[in-house]
């Protein structure tokens, strides 16, 4: 796993966008806005080799779920053995686009956060509109989509579908990162 994990499977499938995991910095930062404290029901988009999964696996509340949805085979495999030992995760082979079917099929209304690392750039605009869109219909009335892009393109998107969107430029991660909050309340 780690940095050569990345680089595999960044030279195998176009949708990788990352040929290193985040840092510690980056996924401390994002996941400050879960409130880990109380039990939650978290999806994660693309969640690579599990850097995030894990910190949230160990921080998240006893009662809380994590479902991983991951559509590159050999993530998959690795993640498939961090579900093996985390009885609050679930690894689901398939594409973030659906989201709300997988939600659905595993009974996991309401979601209470999504986080993505997915390269919404390499999406063409009316795939990603109707990502974020599903992505507001999944999440419970007090739910947020965190997100982090290499690029600042995401805020005008997010403000589009959500009412409130924080932005922050992470400068710990190779390569920087800019990291989102978009609730919907």
């Amino acid at each position: 796993m780690g940095t050569l994990s990345y680089i595999k499977n960044f030279i195998k499938d176009r949708d990788v966008a990352a040929i290193t995991p985040s840092s510690s910095y980056l996924v401390k930062r994002v996941c400050r806005w879960i409130d880990f404290d109380t039990p939650h029901t978290i999806v994660e988009y693309g969640p690579g080799d599990g850097v995030f999964s894990r910190y949230i696996a160990r921080h998240m509340h006893p009662d809380s779920s994590l479902v991983l949805i991951e559509s590159n085979d050999g993530f998959v495999s690795d993640l498939q053995s961090f579900e093996a030992q985390n009885e609050q995760v679930t690894v689901v082979h398939d594409r973030a686009e659906n989201v709300e079917s997988i939600i659905e099929a595993h009974d996991l209304t309401p979601v209470d956060y999504i986080i993505s690392g997915i390269p919404f750039s390499f999406l063409d605009d009316g795939v990603k509109t109707a990502l974020i869109q599903s992505t507001f219909d999944a999440l419970h009335d007090n739910g947020k989509f965190l997100v982090y892009q290499n690029y600042n393109h995401m805020e005008q998107p997010l403000r589009q579908q959500f009412p409130h969107v924080e932005k922050e430029y992470v400068l710990l991660n190779i390569p920087p990162m800019f990291a989102y909050e978009a609730r919907k309340q």
